[in-house]
């Protein structure tokens, strides 16, 4: 006993002691660890920004830095499209700049980033997680600047591409809700099926060999070589009446954004290769006649004999898009028997 203080309470205290820095250990690496998780997804888009993505994955990068899902929010087109929609921050800025859709989940209304809008439709949207792991197809090459994490919707990403192509309420990027009714669906094919070819490149810095990937364009209605793949055009003669016929090979709705307008232009020569007359279908949102997936649509006009008969398919990027900056889709040439 010492000042009234046996030895036994003495050693009761030390351990009250030792159980409270334990006690206050454990919270304090317990609060450290969810700061740290919270850092980790915040250090995702600054290491963006730093450029610490283009570093590590140069050949997907250059692939992204090309796209429409790169300019998303820059493009001149949105941006005087959207200036149009009063709610275009709940309609259409989500898509264009979405925080990242493993975080708000996938298939629902993506949410409007505050940062980085001018990314667009980054590497971090549809990769990251809250915990600031990447998730993607079985990795290649491991990384110290972030978790990899092994995701199986990346090997049919049809209900990742869903949370912006696939928003009924937003028609102009409602293309998944017609794929879903195509032969393309039902043979188990997915969006990145048409719009990421597999492609064999080093996945990293940190690989060693190139592997087969999906290829970063997701090229669209701004690829001329897509645009010649979405379509078929062929000329069918009955006495004097000829069919031409179009097919939609798109795999969704022809065309596939509500502005967008596609033209069939036919044409009458005479033997000496003057014009004689022209007319021109017009098939878009507006005039209510988008091809559905798969369809086959005929239009008949009539046709002399020793008459040539030139049809074409053209594309309207925008209803501003003047007639000389059409492109090309498909043309067909048939001299009328």
């Amino acid at each position: 006993m010492r000042n009234g203080v046996t030895l036994r309470q003495c050693l009761l205290g030390t351990c009250m002691l030792l159980s409270g820095l334990s006690i206050f250990v454990f919270v304090g690496n317990f609060v450290s660890s969810v700061e740290s998780d919270e850092n980790k997804y915040e250090d995702m888009f600054l290491g963006f920004e730093e450029g610490k993505c283009k570093s590590c994955h140069p050949a997907i990068w250059r692939e992204w830095e090309k796209s429409m899902h790169a300019q998303a929010w820059v493009d001149k087109i949105y941006q005087d499209a959207a200036k149009l929609i009063p709610d275009r921050e709940k309609s259409c800025d989500p898509c264009h700049a979405p925080e990242p859709i493993l975080v708000t989940g996938i298939g629902k209304m993506p949410k409007l980033r505050n940062d980085q809008r001018n990314s667009g439709v980054s590497c971090l949207v549809c990769h990251l997680d809250k915990d600031g792991a990447m998730h993607g197809p079985q990795a290649s090459a491991e990384t110290n600047f972030h978790v990899n994490v092994t995701n199986s919707i990346y090997n049919d990403p049809t209900k990742l591409c869903a949370t912006c192509h696939g928003q009924p309420k937003v028609p102009e990027h409602d293309q998944v809700s017609s794929f879903l009714e195509s032969r393309f669906a039902e043979e188990k094919k997915s969006c990145a099926t048409c719009h990421m070819p597999i492609v064999n490149r080093l996945q990293s810095t940190a690989s060693y060999e190139s592997i087969k990937g999906r290829k970063h364009t997701w090229r669209g209605s701004r690829s001329v070589a897509q645009l010649k793949n979405a379509a078929s055009l062929n000329i069918e003669f009955a006495g004097k009446k000829v069919s031409v016929v179009i097919k939609n090979r798109a795999g969704h709705l022809l065309p596939g954004g509500t502005l967008r307008v596609i033209v069939l232009e036919v044409t009458h020569l005479a033997p000496d290769g003057t014009q004689l007359k022209k007319k021109q279908v017009l098939i878009s949102e507006k005039t209510e006649n988008r091809l559905l997936p798969d369809e086959k649509r005929t239009y008949t006009f009539d046709v002399d004999v020793g008459q040539t008969l030139k049809a074409q398919l053209k594309y309207q990027l925008t209803p501003e898009t003047p007639e000389s900056e059409w492109v090309l889709m498909e043309e067909v040439i048939e001299l009328v028997p």
